[in-house]
């Protein structure tokens, strides 16, 4: 076999591999998959979203106190992550991850929790602390050494803080798998049906964890009434992870 017939298939795969890498997009696969919701133009203006009359009805429910609401809670978690970055850079804390420019996403994401949903963050969802009711002294203490997170849990339906990468997708899983076997999922009782949300980063898909968790998840995607939603606090440019996790069944945003 000549050395040209050898290297014909590696040349094909290489042309393939071009081919895939600057084909068009699908429309469905923009920007992370899922179709973009917009009710806000850059300048603020309110907008309705074409094809999509609930969105804007469930905006329009919202009061001027609720509007107030979301606004003050952000306003007031960038002043605790302001005064602790400036702690952390004064050595009063041993470290700080900010959470600057995710402040809507953490709050908008935990004021549409119910008190019997759960949330599993990593180690910077400070504004779903606050939004869940947990002190922010107690992240302080924390980020200082002198509390192992000073919250319980299960009084406010908000996991202590996960510092391995990734780790708390296989906890939000398991939860889920849970009360989905204590029937509290599916009922049509709004006072008895719960969710669970996962918060982590892009990078934290590159660990085994939470591959895993996105298979478990699909699993229980393909149960009566199981569902599992994954917030990934990810750039715009790395969504592969998100792309794979809705390959999986499970609703990523």
């Amino acid at each position: 076999m000549s050395d040209n017939e050898v290297a014909m298939p590696e040349h094909a795969a290489h042309a393939a591999a071009v081919a895939a890498l600057t084909a068009p997009v699908p429309e469905t696969m923009r920007d992370g998959g899922a179709e973009l919701v917009q009710l806000l133009t850059p300048e603020g203006e309110r907008v309705d979203h074409v094809g999509h009359p609930e969105y804007s009805a469930t905006i329009d429910e919202l009061t001027d106190d609720d509007l107030r609401g979301f606004y003050r809670d952000q306003v007031l978690i960038r002043r605790v992550d302001a005064e602790a970055t400036a702690l952390q850079r004064q050595g009063e804390l041993g470290i700080w991850a900010s959470l600057l420019g995710q402040e809507a996403a953490q709050v908008g994401s935990a004021r549409a929790l119910r008190h019997q949903d759960y949330a599993f963050p990593t180690y910077r969802e400070h504004g779903v602390a606050w939004v869940r009711g947990v002190n922010p002294l107690n992240l302080l203490g924390l980020f200082r050494g002198v509390n192992q997170g000073g919250w319980d849990p299960n009084e406010n339906n908000f996991h202590l803080y996960t510092i391995v990468i990734g780790a708390q997708t296989l906890h939000a899983v398991g939860y889920a798998m849970g009360i989905q076997h204590d029937h509290a999922v599916g009922t049509g009782d709004p006072d008895r049906d719960a969710a669970v949300i996962a918060y982590f980063g892009d990078g934290a898909t590159a660990q085994g964890d939470v591959n895993e968790s996105f298979v478990y998840a699909a699993s229980m995607n393909g149960m009566p009434h199981g569902d599992i939603s994954i917030r990934v606090n990810a750039m715009p440019a790395t969504f592969a992870s998100t792309f794979w996790a809705a390959g999986c069944g499970a609703r990523t945003w």
